[in-house]
């Protein structure tokens, strides 16, 4: 191990014993179980996984579709900055996948923009995209059910000019929209139940107060509030992984919540992080890794411009 300074040492030591003192003030399993349930925020409820017959009965009508995106940037310099986006609808059914990218420069833009203004544009520019392909995978995929890698929620938001088209075509033609959440960002546990926990953790994100609270296949499903107004949201344990994802479903569709759950429970492979299978297979077919990114630089910029994007802080020694 490498030599540290004191200074260093005792600074990281401070650090690490405020980081200790929050976990430790976490409500244990029970009492947290006992708070929620009291409060009304939301109900306990485990899931079962699904016969071969039914999700043969689920393939029959159409599969299941999974929807993700990639987005990656160069590393030089703002404005001197190509990024590269795509995503990906992939269905259980039908060989046939549908794709949709955009390359977006500063340099290029019809309006001048900061590097803030310019990161705004990447996530919304990302988010419709997504939302095109789960639109196509609608109209010509056909699936049983979407499953989508991230909140609905952000589709909304970001998307906007295409969600309540994609959201009128699902519930049209049937089609389930579930979105399931990885890195569950949102503090509806810790609002509820803000006077009744220990002020270290009165700001706690739900994944933080959640974790190891739910039994594998058990899930929270939040009543419907102001939280994620139009959705129907659960907290859910999927995997051995203690930490919670999160499942978002259209309020119009919430009669079909308990499939749903059934079926991302399903898909999940026990021993590993609790995302459905499906969707990993997706992420990691959309994803545009570093190296892609910097063939694509070498190859249509060329070596000596492709150094002139290169950061200083790339060429350090090891």
């Amino acid at each position: 191990m490498e030599v540290l300074n004191e200074n260093l040492k005792r600074e990281f030591a401070v650090a690490a014993s405020v980081l200790r003192k929050r976990l430790e003030q976490r409500p244990d399993r029970k009492s947290l179980r006992d708070l929620i349930e009291k409060s009304g925020l939301g109900r306990f409820k485990k899931s079962r996984r699904m016969t071969n017959r039914e999700l043969e009965s689920l393939f029959a009508k159409g599969g299941i579709v999974g929807v993700d995106g990639s987005t990656n940037s160069t590393a030089g310099p703002f404005p001197y900055i190509i990024t590269v986006q795509q995503s990906l609808a992939k269905s259980t059914a039908i060989r046939e996948e549908i794709y949709y990218t955009r390359v977006l420069c500063p340099l290029f833009m019809q309006e001048d923009m900061d590097e803030a203004e310019y990161l705004e544009l990447t996530k919304s520019s990302l988010a419709s995209l997504e939302a095109m392909a789960a639109l196509e995978a609608v109209e010509k995929l056909k699936p049983a059910v979407i499953l989508l890698d991230g909140s609905l929620v952000r589709l909304k938001i970001e998307a906007k000019n295409l969600w309540e088209d994609l959201k009128e075509a699902a519930i049209n033609k049937g089609i389930l929209l579930a979105g399931v959440v990885e890195g569950i960002s949102t503090k509806v546990v810790s609002a509820t139940l803000k006077e009744s926990l220990p002020e270290a953790v009165r700001e706690a994100c739900d994944w933080e107060l959640l974790f190891g609270t739910l039994d594998i296949g058990e899930g929270l499903e939040v009543v419907p509030t102001s939280f994620k107004e139009g959705f129907r949201t659960v907290f859910m344990r999927t995997s051995i992984d203690p930490k919670p994802i999160g499942i978002d479903l259209l309020e119009e569709q919430y009669e079909h919540l308990e499939q749903v759950e059934s079926l991302i429970f399903t898909l999940t492979p026990q021993d590993g992080r609790g995302i459905p299978l499906w969707l990993d297979l997706v992420d990691k077919k959309v994803k545009i890794s570093d190296a892609l990114l910097e063939g694509l630089l070498k190859a249509y910029l060329g070596e000596d411009f492709s150094e002139f994007l290169t950061p200083k802080r790339a060429k350090r020694s090891p």
